[in-house]
């Protein structure tokens, strides 16, 4: 029966291929291997993508050829056809490509061109091993097209040995990929034919001519293309296996029979049990547990033969489940086994007392087998060595992690949980390699220039920008980078973390929108879930590592947890920041942040100065201004990183004293740098550059940087592989569109010790719509203040609280009162007006201020230390403060400090 061969873009009608034709065919094969290898993944990953939303329209004329045709052909069902489809367009989604290729060859740029390896110190590429064939089972119609479209983004020149079952669905696949391409070049690199299996003459032709064989089949395939494989011929073979399940008794009560069984059907009825993940037999731990099982799978594979119907039982299959339904009757008879036949379809569940592996007849035929413990299964599948592929099982983690480290010792490589056997995940191995990496060979190039940074190994590294490439990336290549981290990370908290297992109990997502099914984290979980006030967040036992501390305005401060591998990671963002935006090689820089009472600036701004280069004078901010001008003398610092409130100071001094003193860059960060501080500090000190210390907060660590060109402005490059951001409106938790300003939500991508997820950090941004000089792709936002009733004097924390509780053993006075801050002589000004309760009035002024600065240590230090004016307390007559004409309420904080 003639048919359709695809020939690198052509059709041919023909019903086989001859000796010479196949000839004919490799020799164009190799003709264009150097043309197919020259393209861009990124161009072949625009047609995949093109393709696949083609075949997700159910109107495709292709989609609808393929349902009408392969039922009859492959013996499927449509409903089956369409998950098939699914399977195929999800293979072919860019961001499913761009998961499988990263987690394949460790980064899909090595595809396109030479790139840096920071291990390898020199660079590294792919390159395809040049012409392919492929051998396709006739098992799972989808499988040959997967096989093709690995063998095309690795950029080969493919030959396909199609099925005799299935020689329709490949070519379609290819048509439709030949209207899609504007490369001109990917839709001629396959030649999709058929010849009768086993002619020698023409498989010793590819055997000796083709750069590799990748062969799917039963046991005589794998070892017909054994034979006679040429010298530099690749053979990759994916022979016979089989798949079973696992159901731990107490995790089968949990999830209760009927949901177990659901899945455990849904695994079986797919590809009608014809794939290497299809599972045949189900372990279960207790007899009585495996029968109402065994019961439970019978009744959920008639209910899915509603959704996806049985395809055609052709009659050698029919004869095969009916030799096991009249065992399990007689069987039955005896007292030993029990079955349950499907209400349609043949449908067949067995329960059998003996243990030993059975392979089913497909089409929807599962053997049900008791065991007293999960454990005697190793040693009944043991014989079957590497034949096993997928294992499903339903315990819990730790159980999961001890059964699956067992059984791939016995050969197995694949686990996964009830009703994902047929789910392919993007990136998994399979049968025990990485698809991709078999279909390309590595070459590398070395240079003494590079290889000479680092003649001798060490854990710590400094920042290199020419191997930062991530900033530089498509968006949606970041983020799918983002995605992944974001969903390892809540994986890993849920498990750890109480507080958030509870919370997060039941909480799947699966994009960026339903990521916003979590919960926000606040300040507040942070002072009562967190040593030493409380438990709860931490995702273990706090051994070595960081703590540090907030300020604290009043009560218990927050802390702060981080591994040495969390602290490096983050301090290396704060140190590309710094030397992106102000500081080289060329730098004496003084670190005036404040040291001790366990805050962080100090030490991590320190250990981020040893990515830049400079050369560190670590002096603190916490001590006579004499001795700091001293030391800045002294060692002839050219550049400072502190808080404005400091270097105002310094200013002063220096000014007052009449110091030759001359500072050329200047890093500050915790408060802002107002217009007239700025031109203050350019006139008294000299200072010619003014970055920030970059968007950075104690609890979550570095979110933002300045590179260069967004020196002088409020505006940050997210850390994009450090943090997800989110920017949501102030009522409605929603995101806020580009150019509207919302609060801050932040995601360590990294941290695990002391989880930040979803966390509101309390600073109010807006998202910038701009393309960076600089070149990186990462988005930028704008920091506007704060979200909430923080302000920050002299670049300490005081909240409304702190007033409130200052004022409330005062009886003569209200809970009515207004803070005003202003700038008074380059200095933070704190003015706080209360309101007394009658008129006339006791002024208690003087025991206020007192209390308030008892009660926040944070600013009586700023205030001690000359960082910002001494407080001030006004006691005004009731209903003095202005309110709000509409709702009666006062403004609580005034800010009068003028933005730049």
């Amino acid at each position: 029966m003639n048919t359709e061969f695809y020939v690198f873009g052509e059709i041919q009608i023909t019903d086989k291929v001859s000796e010479e034709q196949v000839r004919i065919i490799v020799q164009q094969a190799k003709a264009l291997k150097k043309e197919v290898a020259r393209l861009r993944v990124d161009r072949i990953l625009d047609v995949f993508e093109k393709v696949s939303n083609a075949w997700q329209n159910p109107e495709y004329s292709y989609r609808k050829a393929a349902l009408e045709f392969l039922p009859d052909r492959i013996g499927f069902s449509q409903a089956m056809i369409v998950e098939g489809i699914k399977t195929m367009c999800s293979l072919l989604s860019r961001d499913g490509m761009i998961t499988r290729l990263n987690s394949d060859l460790g980064n899909k740029d090595y595809l396109n061109t030479w790139t840096y390896s920071r291990d390898f110190r020199g660079y590294i590429k792919t390159e395809p091993l040049g012409v392919v064939t492929h051998v396709s089972a006739g098992n799972v119609f989808v499988g040959g097209v997967d096989s093709l479209i690995q063998g095309l983004v690795s950029k080969n020149v493919n030959i396909m040995k199609m099925s005799t079952v299935d020689p329709v669905f490949p070519v379609l696949f290819a048509k439709s990929l030949r209207d899609f391409d504007d490369t001109g070049v990917l839709h001629k690199a396959m030649a999709l034919i058929n010849w009768k299996g086993g002619t020698e003459e023409i498989e010793n032709i590819l055997k000796q001519e083709c750069d590799a064989i990748v062969a799917y089949g039963g046991a005589d395939t794998i070892r017909s293309y054994r034979k006679n494989l040429g010298l530099h011929c690749k053979l990759i073979e994916y022979g016979p296996k089989y798949s079973f399940v696992m159901v731990d008794k107490d995790e089968l009560q949990k999830k209760g029979l009927k949901e177990t069984a659901k899945l455990i059907a849904r695994d079986a009825i797919m590809w009608e049990q014809s794939a290497c993940s299809s599972p045949h037999t189900v372990y279960v731990e207790g007899e009585k547990q495996a029968r109402e099982l065994m019961q439970e799978i019978g009744k959920a594979l008639d209910r899915w033969s509603d959704e996806i119907p049985q395809g055609t039982v052709y009659e050698d299959e029919a004869v095969e489940i009916t030799k096991v339904r009249e065992m399990a009757r007689i069987n039955k008879a005896t007292g030993e086994d029990d079955y349950y036949f499907g209400k349609s379809g043949l449908s067949t569940v067995v329960y059998q007392s003996h243990t030993e592996f059975q392979i089913s007849c497909h089409n929807r035929t599962i053997f049900v087998k008791p065991v007293n413990s999960l454990d005697e299964v190793i040693k009944i599948v043991e014989p079957m060595g590497q034949f096993i592929q997928t294992v499903s099982i339903l315990a819990n983690d730790e159980r999961a992690k001890e059964l699956s480290a067992q059984l791939a010792l016995v050969g197995a490589d694949r686990f996964v949980e009830i009703g994902k056997m047929a789910v392919r995940k993007h990136g998994t191995p399979h049968d025990g390699s990485k698809g991709i990496s078999e279909l390309v060979r590595w070459v590398s190039l070395g240079r003494n220039n590079l290889e000479m940074d680092w003649p001798v190994e060490s854990l710590w590294k400094r920042y290199n920008l020419d191997t930062d490439a991530f900033d530089y990336l498509p968006d949606e290549v970041r983020d799918a980078v983002t995605l992944a981290r974001m969903k390892n990370i809540v994986d890993v908290v849920r498990e750890k973390s109480p507080l958030l297992s509870k919370r997060y109990k039941d909480i799947t997502f699966e994009d960026f929108e339903s990521f916003r099914k979590l919960p926000l984290l606040k300040g507040e979980d942070y002072k009562k879930y967190l040593p030493p006030a409380g438990e709860g967040l931490l995702c273990g036992e706090m051994k070595g590592g960081f703590v540090f501390s907030s300020g604290g305005t009043t009560g218990t401060p927050k802390s702060v947890y981080r591994t040495v591998e969390e602290q490096h990671f983050n301090t290396v963002r704060l140190g590309k920041g710094l030397k992106l935006s102000v500081f080289d090689e060329n730098d004496r820089v003084a670190n005036l942040l404040f040291a001790g009472n366990m805050w962080a600036s100090f030490v991590s701004f320190n250990q981020a100065l040893e990515h830049t280069g400079a050369t560190i004078l670590p002096i603190g901010g916490n001590h006579p201004m004499e001795t700091i001008v001293q030391n800045l003398i002294n060692f002839k610092a050219n550049a400072i990183i502190t808080i404005p409130s400091v270097l105002l100071s310094l200013a002063e001094y220096v000014q007052v004293h009449k110091i030759d003193l001359k500072i050329e860059k200047v890093s500050v960060g915790g408060e802002h740098l107002f217009k007239e501080s700025r031109e203050y500090l350019k006139k008294v000190l000299g200072v010619q550059k003014i970055a920030s210390t970059g968007y950075t907060t104690n609890d979550t660590g570095a979110i933002g940087y300045q590179c260069e060109h967004l020196v002088g402005t409020a505006l940050h490059h997210v850390h994009e592989d450090l943090h997800y951001v989110e920017i949501l409106d102030v009522d409605t938790d929603e995101p806020v569109k580009m150019g509207e300003i919302g609060k801050v939500v932040v995601t360590n991508l990294q941290r695990i010790l002391m989880p930040t997820v979803r966390y509101e950090v309390g600073d109010l941004c807006r998202w910038v719509d701009t393309e960076c000089e600089c070149g990186r792709k990462t988005r930028v936002l704008e920091l506007l203040g704060r979200s909430d009733d923080i302000v920050i004097i002299g670049g300490g924390n005081i909240t409304p609280e702190v007033i409130s509780t200052a004022i409330y053993p005062f009886e003569n006075l209200s809970s009515h009162f207004q803070m005003i801050v202003n700038l008074e002589n380059n200095k933070d000004n704190l003015m706080v007006v209360v309101e007394a309760k009658e008129d006339p009035f006791e002024d208690n002024a003087a025991e206020v201020r007192e209390a308030i600065l008892k009660l926040s240590k944070e600013l009586a230090i700023m205030v001690e230390n000359g960082l910002a004016n001494d407080v001030k307390v006004n006691i005004v007559a009731p209903n003095t403060l202005l309110r709000n004409p509409k709702t009666g309420k006062i403004s609580l904080i005034k800010d009068e400090r003028k933005m730049d």
